[in-house]
Protein backbone atom coordinates (compact mmCIF):
# COMPACT_ATOMS: atom_id res chain seq x y z
CA UNK A 1 0.00 0.00 0.00
CA UNK A 2 0.86 3.59 -0.65
CA UNK A 3 -0.10 5.87 2.45
CA UNK A 4 0.32 9.45 2.81
CA UNK A 5 0.80 11.56 5.66
CA UNK A 6 -0.30 14.88 5.31
CA UNK A 7 0.61 17.17 8.57
CA UNK A 8 -0.59 20.76 8.57
CA UNK A 9 0.97 21.27 12.28
CA UNK A 10 4.09 23.96 11.77
CA UNK A 11 5.35 22.22 14.90
CA UNK A 12 7.36 19.29 13.58
CA UNK A 13 7.76 17.97 17.16
CA UNK A 14 4.28 18.99 18.52
CA UNK A 15 1.45 16.41 19.49
CA UNK A 16 -0.06 16.47 16.04
CA UNK A 17 2.79 15.32 14.31
CA UNK A 18 3.71 12.82 17.28
CA UNK A 19 0.39 11.45 16.75
CA UNK A 20 0.80 11.00 13.51
CA UNK A 21 4.28 9.14 13.72
CA UNK A 22 3.01 7.11 16.15
CA UNK A 23 0.43 5.47 13.37
CA UNK A 24 3.15 5.71 10.81
CA UNK A 25 5.33 4.02 12.95
CA UNK A 26 3.18 1.11 13.73
CA UNK A 27 2.97 0.36 10.04
CA UNK A 28 3.90 -2.78 8.83
CA UNK A 29 7.56 -2.27 6.96
CA UNK A 30 6.06 -3.42 3.73
CA UNK A 31 4.02 -0.09 2.53
CA UNK A 32 5.15 3.01 1.12
CA UNK A 33 4.89 5.46 3.57
CA UNK A 34 5.07 8.99 2.66
CA UNK A 35 5.42 12.28 4.51
CA UNK A 36 4.13 15.63 3.80
CA UNK A 37 4.66 18.66 6.06
CA UNK A 38 2.39 21.25 4.81
CA UNK A 39 3.72 24.26 6.24
CA UNK A 40 6.61 23.56 4.45
CA UNK A 41 4.72 23.70 1.13
CA UNK A 42 4.42 26.33 -1.43
CA UNK A 43 0.78 26.55 -2.55
CA UNK A 44 -1.24 29.58 -3.90
CA UNK A 45 -4.99 29.75 -2.82
CA UNK A 46 -7.81 28.71 -4.96
CA UNK A 47 -8.90 31.24 -7.14
CA UNK A 48 -12.51 29.71 -8.00
CA UNK A 49 -11.83 29.92 -11.57
CA UNK A 50 -13.57 26.82 -11.47
CA UNK A 51 -11.14 25.26 -14.78
CA UNK A 52 -10.57 22.22 -13.04
CA UNK A 53 -13.73 20.99 -12.96
CA UNK A 54 -14.27 18.36 -14.03
CA UNK A 55 -11.56 16.36 -14.24
CA UNK A 56 -8.38 18.51 -14.96
CA UNK A 57 -5.58 19.80 -13.17
CA UNK A 58 -5.42 23.49 -11.27
CA UNK A 59 -4.78 26.35 -13.83
CA UNK A 60 -2.65 28.48 -11.59
CA UNK A 61 0.91 28.36 -12.43
CA UNK A 62 3.03 24.86 -11.44
CA UNK A 63 3.24 24.81 -7.28
CA UNK A 64 3.40 22.28 -4.80
CA UNK A 65 -0.04 22.14 -4.76
CA UNK A 66 -0.27 20.30 -7.93
CA UNK A 67 2.44 17.70 -6.80
CA UNK A 68 0.18 17.15 -3.51
CA UNK A 69 -2.84 16.92 -5.04
CA UNK A 70 -1.29 13.60 -7.28
CA UNK A 71 -0.18 12.29 -4.26
CA UNK A 72 -3.77 12.18 -2.92
CA UNK A 73 -5.14 10.70 -5.88
CA UNK A 74 -2.78 8.27 -6.27
CA UNK A 75 -2.51 7.10 -2.56
CA UNK A 76 -4.47 4.10 -1.25
CA UNK A 77 -4.48 5.22 2.37
CA UNK A 78 -4.63 8.74 3.96
CA UNK A 79 -3.75 10.07 7.07
CA UNK A 80 -4.38 13.96 8.05
CA UNK A 81 -3.82 15.85 10.98
CA UNK A 82 -3.95 19.48 11.87
CA UNK A 83 -3.86 21.27 14.97
CA UNK A 84 -6.80 22.90 16.27
CA UNK A 85 -7.15 26.26 15.39
CA UNK A 86 -10.34 28.41 16.38
CA UNK A 87 -12.52 25.19 16.31
CA UNK A 88 -10.90 24.79 12.66
CA UNK A 89 -8.08 23.33 10.83
CA UNK A 90 -4.70 25.47 10.27
CA UNK A 91 -5.08 27.88 6.73
CA UNK A 92 -2.24 25.94 4.77
CA UNK A 93 -4.03 22.45 5.45
CA UNK A 94 -7.95 24.73 3.79
CA UNK A 95 -5.31 26.13 1.01
CA UNK A 96 -4.21 22.65 0.15
CA UNK A 97 -7.17 21.16 0.45
CA UNK A 98 -9.16 23.90 -1.14
CA UNK A 99 -6.50 23.33 -4.58
CA UNK A 100 -7.38 19.53 -4.28
CA UNK A 101 -10.77 19.26 -5.38
CA UNK A 102 -10.35 16.74 -8.24
CA UNK A 103 -8.09 14.71 -6.61
CA UNK A 104 -10.77 14.02 -4.28
CA UNK A 105 -13.98 14.12 -6.59
CA UNK A 106 -15.39 14.65 -9.89
CA UNK A 107 -17.47 17.62 -9.76
CA UNK A 108 -19.82 18.41 -13.24
CA UNK A 109 -19.05 21.59 -15.38
CA UNK A 110 -22.24 22.85 -14.85
CA UNK A 111 -21.81 21.84 -11.04
CA UNK A 112 -25.40 20.78 -10.84
CA UNK A 113 -24.72 17.27 -10.55
CA UNK A 114 -24.06 15.42 -7.56
CA UNK A 115 -19.93 15.14 -6.92
CA UNK A 116 -18.18 11.76 -8.05
CA UNK A 117 -15.81 10.21 -4.76
CA UNK A 118 -12.82 8.85 -6.05
CA UNK A 119 -11.60 7.35 -3.24
CA UNK A 120 -14.86 4.91 -2.13
CA UNK A 121 -13.67 2.00 -0.12
CA UNK A 122 -10.04 3.75 0.62
CA UNK A 123 -9.28 4.05 4.13
CA UNK A 124 -8.39 7.20 5.93
CA UNK A 125 -7.39 8.40 9.51
CA UNK A 126 -7.73 11.61 11.35
CA UNK A 127 -5.87 13.30 13.88
CA UNK A 128 -6.04 16.59 15.80
CA UNK A 129 -4.40 18.34 19.19
CA UNK A 130 -5.82 21.23 21.09
CA UNK A 131 -5.58 22.66 24.38
CA UNK A 132 -8.58 22.32 25.42
CA UNK A 133 -9.29 19.04 28.17
CA UNK A 134 -12.09 17.11 27.78
CA UNK A 135 -15.09 16.82 27.56
CA UNK A 136 -14.49 20.99 26.35
CA UNK A 137 -12.39 19.25 22.83
CA UNK A 138 -15.33 17.67 21.91
CA UNK A 139 -17.48 20.96 21.59
CA UNK A 140 -17.89 22.22 18.03
CA UNK A 141 -15.55 25.76 18.66
CA UNK A 142 -12.80 23.31 19.87
CA UNK A 143 -11.59 20.17 18.37
CA UNK A 144 -14.80 18.48 17.09
CA UNK A 145 -14.95 21.78 14.52
CA UNK A 146 -11.10 20.90 13.49
CA UNK A 147 -11.77 16.75 12.79
CA UNK A 148 -15.54 17.67 11.58
CA UNK A 149 -13.69 19.69 9.09
CA UNK A 150 -11.47 17.05 8.16
CA UNK A 151 -14.09 14.64 8.15
CA UNK A 152 -15.64 17.07 5.24
CA UNK A 153 -12.80 16.42 3.42
CA UNK A 154 -12.75 12.87 3.69
CA UNK A 155 -15.94 12.74 2.89
CA UNK A 156 -16.25 13.77 -0.18
CA UNK A 157 -13.37 11.80 -1.47
CA UNK A 158 -15.27 8.57 -0.24
CA UNK A 159 -13.03 7.30 2.13
CA UNK A 160 -13.60 4.81 5.16
CA UNK A 161 -12.49 6.62 8.13
CA UNK A 162 -10.90 3.72 10.18
CA UNK A 163 -10.15 6.50 13.39
CA UNK A 164 -9.49 9.74 14.50
CA UNK A 165 -7.79 10.83 17.95
CA UNK A 166 -7.91 14.10 19.65
CA UNK A 167 -5.19 14.74 21.70
CA UNK A 168 -6.89 17.44 24.57
CA UNK A 169 -4.90 19.31 27.13
CA UNK A 170 -2.77 19.43 25.05
CA UNK A 171 -0.50 22.14 26.26
CA UNK A 172 -0.39 20.31 29.84
CA UNK A 173 1.38 17.13 28.49
CA UNK A 174 4.42 16.01 28.62
CA UNK A 175 4.88 13.31 25.99
CA UNK A 176 2.06 11.35 24.04
CA UNK A 177 0.05 9.70 26.32
CA UNK A 178 0.01 5.72 26.35
CA UNK A 179 -4.23 5.87 25.64
CA UNK A 180 -3.14 7.65 22.09
CA UNK A 181 -0.29 5.50 22.02
CA UNK A 182 -2.48 2.47 21.81
CA UNK A 183 -4.98 4.46 19.79
CA UNK A 184 -2.62 5.09 17.21
CA UNK A 185 -1.61 1.80 16.91
CA UNK A 186 -5.48 0.20 16.44
CA UNK A 187 -5.48 2.90 13.49
CA UNK A 188 -2.93 1.58 12.01
CA UNK A 189 -4.01 -1.80 12.07
CA UNK A 190 -7.26 -1.04 10.63
CA UNK A 191 -5.06 1.10 8.02
CA UNK A 192 -3.54 -1.40 6.70
CA UNK A 193 -5.95 -4.56 7.04
CA UNK A 194 -6.85 -6.49 4.31
CA UNK A 195 -10.77 -6.02 3.20
CA UNK A 196 -11.46 -9.29 4.78
CA UNK A 197 -10.30 -8.86 8.17
CA UNK A 198 -12.38 -5.73 8.58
Amino acid sequence: MNILFLNASPRLNGYTAGTMKCIKNALDSEHIVQWININNLNVKPCQGCLQCRPDKSCILPQDDGHRIAKLIRYADALVIGSPTYFGNVTGPFRTLIDRSLTALEEISSSGLEMPRPLHIGQRAAIVTACNSPSPLSELPNQAAGALSAMQTTLDAGGYDIVGSIIVDAAAGLVGIPQNIENLAKQIAVALQASPASL
